[in-house]
């Protein structure tokens, strides 16, 4: 509840968050504290008048918002009631990043109507006492926004919210109207079956806007296919349009780099899409590269790699499996200098943090989560041709951490010396 009290003439703002603890516990509480509808201003600035705290203005419950960087106080902010729940999920009160959760498999056990996964809080520290129902034979191919982008070996793609009660599904096409996929057969048969999408992007929050449009890059050849409410099949872009790496919803439009580092917008906001190079290429021994926006500003970054047993990654495809393994190595950050058309090598991120992976690529400020490090790159193994087929050896997804660019630093954000978490470790943003 919140309580609106009155000293030295200011007016101060307490929010009581708590659980029932029982019939007793709730008899109590209930003799001891005000009308849970109702607020009375302090007495001592003589005023007698009875606020509902449901009609609190926006922006006070936003000032309140943004200070609750605990995730159980957030989550439990946004279920005091319908008013309070909006602010919470309304785009243009900007509170759409807040801590970082890392999901992870609770355990591995071959019932998968049982299994489940985990979330680990980087500002607590440690595995929360919150699982979601979620086989482990469903895949992740993205994280926006607070809800999963599943994908089942029976081809199903779903959204799910692991922070909604109701209505946190949402179904999807079948992954098989991409029109490079194969339509019949089991998925998880298949040798490319990690492969058949990639990773899904969503323009905005589906929980508080009915027409956003989910974006895929999908099939080997990593293709863009898109996805809007009411549609039977996802429509493909043009196929010179390929092996694209990363894609983010970013001023209005999608923005995608590709293996060569080329970075095109792409506007859906016309009857056919509208798609403009809008930087030149960056020349990396990167395997993989993310685009991601920053204070506003378009960076690319370069993921590196070092091999053991192997000098570069072709060295996959001739030398034994159980003598190739891959470790991060660092990252390289560029920023888009609009008016020259060029892009700008960074040695720091100015306070700013980054969460790269399966996720869409996002960021935040470190001033605003102190449980991150600032001019921190948090990262996630996303690297399946790596891991792909050697878990019998005991290498699956296993390449994370965090690495500061300032500095050129490597150091873990999860606690484990495994060398196989799967299914692998994805970032996501608690939302409802």
């Amino acid at each position: 509840m919140v309580v609106l009290k009155v000293k030295n003439s200011k007016p101060y703002v307490y929010i009581y968050i708590y659980e029932k603890k029982g019939a007793e516990a709730q008899s109590k509480r209930s003799h001891s504290t005000p009308n849970m509808k109702q607020l009375q201003l302090c007495k001592s600035c003589n005023c007698n008048k009875i606020v509902d705290w449901l009609q609190l203005p926006d922006h006070i419950l936003s000032a309140i918002a943004i200070k609750l960087n605990h995730i159980k106080d957030f989550i439990r902010f946004g279920a005091v009631c319908q008013s309070w729940r909006s602010v919470y999920t309304d785009n243009r009160l900007h509170l759409s990043h807040k801590p970082s959760l890392l999901m992870l498999p609770t355990q591995l056990n071959n019932n998968y109507e049982n299994q489940t996964r985990s979330f680990y809080s980087l500002a607590e520290a440690r595995v929360l006492d919150f699982q979601v129902a979620l086989p482990h034979d469903r895949i992740c191919v993205g994280s926006n926004h607070g809800w999963l982008v599943t994908l089942s070996k029976d081809w199903e793609m779903n959204l799910l919210n692991p922070f909604l009660s109701v209505n946190n599904q949402i179904q999807l096409p079948l992954a098989t109207t991409f029109d490079d996929t194969l339509d019949a057969g089991s998925a998880a048969s298949l040798p490319d079956f990690f492969r058949s999408v990639v990773k899904v992007v969503l323009s905005s929050n589906p929980a508080s806007n009915p027409n956003y449009v989910a974006m895929a890059i999908f099939s080997d050849l990593s293709r863009l296919a898109f996805f809007k409410p009411g549609d039977k099949a996802y429509t493909s872009l043009d196929r010179k349009y390929d092996i694209v790496e990363d894609v983010i919803y970013y001023q209005e439009q999608f923005y995608f780099v590709n293996f060569y580092g080329k970075v095109y917008s792409c506007d859906l906001n016309h009857p056919q899409p509208m798609i403009s190079e809008v930087a030149p290429p960056i020349h990396s021994k990167a395997i993989r590269r993310y685009i991601v926006e920053l204070a506003g500003e378009l960076l690319q970054v370069c993921r590196i790699t070092n091999y053991e047993g192997g000098d570069d990654p072709f060295d996959y495809y001739t030398k034994p499996r159980d003598k190739w393994f891959y470790f991060n190595a660092g990252f390289d950050v560029f920023k888009l200098d609009v008016v020259a058309h060029r892009w700008i090598k960074m040695d720091n991120l100015n306070g700013g943090v980054l969460f790269l992976g399966d996720n869409s690529s996002y960021s935040l400020l470190a001033s605003d989560f102190t449980e991150c490090k600032p001019d921190s790159i948090y990262f996630t193994d996303d690297y399946y041709e790596g891991y792909l087929g050697k878990e019998k050896i005991g290498i699956g997804p296993h390449d994370m951490g965090v690495f500061n660019l300032k500095d050129q630093t490597l150091e873990p954000h999860y606690p484990t010396k495994s060398k196989m978490i799967i299914p692998a470790p994805i970032w996501i943003e608690p939302t409802t």
